[in-house]
C-alpha cells in the first residue's frame, strides 16, 4: 500500500482528498505544521510527501531543503500543493528538489494521477539502484577443476577468462591456483614480476592493505588481469588456511569476474577456492581414466555440500582417436554434459608453445564461440538480462547465436 504524508495548515484540503485516496487504497497521514511533518517522516516512512508552501512555522521550501540534505529521505518524491501560481514560485520549488507542483484548487483525481506517476518512477529508481548495488557487490567466480592432469584445465581457464573480459569489458581476473608448475603466465606469454611466492606467510589482517592487491595482480595486453603461479614450486602450507577465503573476498571487491585455475586435488587450498566459486567447471577428457576421476570428483563435491546446479560439466576433446561418445559419458557420470569442446588440430600446442590463446588468435572460430557462449551462461542474471550500453563484438556474436537458436 502506498503511504502518503500530507502537510498542510488547512484541514479542508485533507478532508477533500481523503475519500478519493482511500478508495484507491492509498494510506494517508495528515499533519498541520512543517515541524510535525519533519518529525513524522522517519516514523511513518512515507512513499510520497505532499506539502503546502506557506505554513505558519516551517515553509514547504524549507521542508524540501532539509529532506534533500538527508541521505535517508532525499529520494522521497515531494509534491507541492499551493495557492501560489507564479512561475518564479514553481521554479524555486523545482530548484530545491520538488518533483511536482499543483496549484490550489485542484481535483483529487488529478492529485492521485500525479501521485501514481511519481510512485512508479520511484519504484523504478529503487530497482535500478538495487541492480547497481548488486553489480558492485556481486562477482562471478568460476573455478576450473579436474582430478586428472593433462585434460586442458589451464587452457579452459585462460580462454574462459578472456571470454568474460571480451564479452562484458568488465574487470576480469584470472588466478593461477596451481602452486606447482602452474601454466597461466606461460599461456599468456607473460613474465610476471610478482607471484604467489612473494606473499607466502602473509598475515590475514594485512590482506586489507591496498598495496597487496596492487602488487599481486598483473596486467595482460588483452585487458585481462592475472595472478601468476610461482616459478619455483612452493607447498600450499606456506599459506595460512584463512589466507585463501580472505584473499578471494578481497579480490571480489575489485573484479566482476574471477576465474580460478585450481590444482588436480582436494587439498585445503583447493577446497577453499572451490567453495568460493559461483560455479565449478569440472573438465573431463573423453577417455576412461578421466571419467573415473570425474565420478570421484562429483562424489566429493556432493560430500562437500555443493549443489548440483553449481557444477558445470565441460568435456574437452584433446585427442582425435576414438573418443568416448557424449551419451556414454553422461551415462557414466549420471548427469548431462553442459559443453563439448571438439578436437582442433594443433590448436592446443600453439596456445601453449606460443602463448597465443586461441580466443585472441581466432575470434571468429567455432571454438571461440563455444567459450563466449559458456561465459554468457555462467554470468550472473544481472549481466545476462540487461544489454550493455556499448555492446562488444563478442556480445553481439553471442546474441546473434541465441537469436538464431530461438528461430
Amino acid at each position: 500500500m502506498t503511504k502518503v504524508l500530507f502537510i498542510d495548515d488547512e484541514p479542508i484540503y485533507y478532508r477533500m482528498i481523503a475519500p478519493t485516496f482511500k478508495e484507491q487504497g492509498i494510506d494517508i497521514r495528515f499533519v498541520k505544521t512543517g515541524a510535525e511533518g519533519l518529525a513524522e517522516v522517519p516514523l511513518y516512512q512515507p512513499d510520497v510527501i505532499i506539502t503546502d508552501v506557506r505554513m505558519p512555522d516551517i515553509s514547504g521550501y524549507e521542508i524540501v531543503e532539509r529532506l534533500r540534505r538527508d541521505p535517508r529521505f532525499n529520494r522521497i518524491p515531494i509534491i507541492f500543493v499551493t495557492g501560489q501560481s507564479d512561475l518564479k514560485d514553481k521554479l524555486r520549488a523545482f530548484e530545491l528538489g520538488a518533483d511536482d507542483y499543483l496549484v490550489k484548487p485542484f481535483q483529487p483525481e488529478e492529485l492521485v494521477a500525479r501521485l501514481g506517476i511519481l510512485v512508479r518512477r520511484n519504484e523504478a529508481l529503487k530497482a535500478v539502484t538495487k541492480i547497481e548495488t548488486d553489480f558492485r557487490q556481486t562477482s562471478t567466480v568460476i573455478a576450473i577443476h579436474s582430478l586428472r592432469g593433462g585434460v586442458g584445465c589451464s587452457t579452459v581457464a585462460v580462454n574462459l577468462a578472456l571470454a568474460f573480459q571480451q564479452l562484458w569489458l568488465k574487470p576480469t581476473l584470472l588466478v593461477d591456483g596451481v602452486l606447482v608448475s602452474g601454466q597461466v603466465s606461460l599461456m599468456l606469454n607473460s613474465n610476471p614480476r610478482i607471484t604467489w611466492a612473494d606473499f607466502a606467510g602473509l598475515k590475514v589482517e594485512n590482506i586489507e592493505e591496498e598495496e597487496v592487491i596492487t602488487k599481486l595482480v598483473q596486467n595482460h595486453s588483452s585487458g585481462l588481469q592475472f595472478i601468476a603461479s610461482p616459478g619455483t614450486p612452493i607447498a600450499p602450507d606456506a599459506f595460512h588456511d584463512e589466507f585463501w577465503p580472505a584473499i578471494i573476498d578481497r579480490l571480489n571487491e575489485f573484479n566482476d569476474f574471477i576465474v580460478l585455475d585450481t590444482a588436480h586435488d582436494f587439498s585445503n587450498m583447493t577446497i577453499h577456492l572451490l567453495e568460493s566459486a559461483s560455479y565449478v567447471v569440472l573438465v573431463i577428457s573423453p577417455e576412461m581414466a578421466s571419467l573415473r576421476s570425474a565420478v570421484c570428483a562429483l562424489d566429493i563435491y556432493e560430500r562437500l555440500g555443493f549443489q548440483a546446479d553449481r557444477i558445470f560439466i565441460l568435456v574437452n576433446q584433446i585427442f582425435d582417436q576414438n573418443p568416448i561418445k557424449q551419451a556414454h559419458i553422461e551415462k557414466v557420470i549420471r548427469r548431462p554434459v553442459d559443453m563439448m569442446i571438439p578436437y582442433v588440430d594443433n590448436e592446443f600446442l600453439r596456445s601453449l608453445n606460443f602463448g597465443e590463446p586461441f580466443l585472441l588468435k581466432n575470434p571468429d572460430s567455432p571454438i571461440t564461440g563455444l567459450y563466449e557462449d559458456a561465459a554468457f551462461w555462467l554470468s550472473n542474471d544481472i549481466h545476462k538480462n540487461i544489454p550493455p550500453v556499448a555492446p562488444t563484438s563478442s556480445w553481439r556474436r553471442v546474441n546473434n547465436r541465441l537469436y538464431m537458436g530461438r528461430k
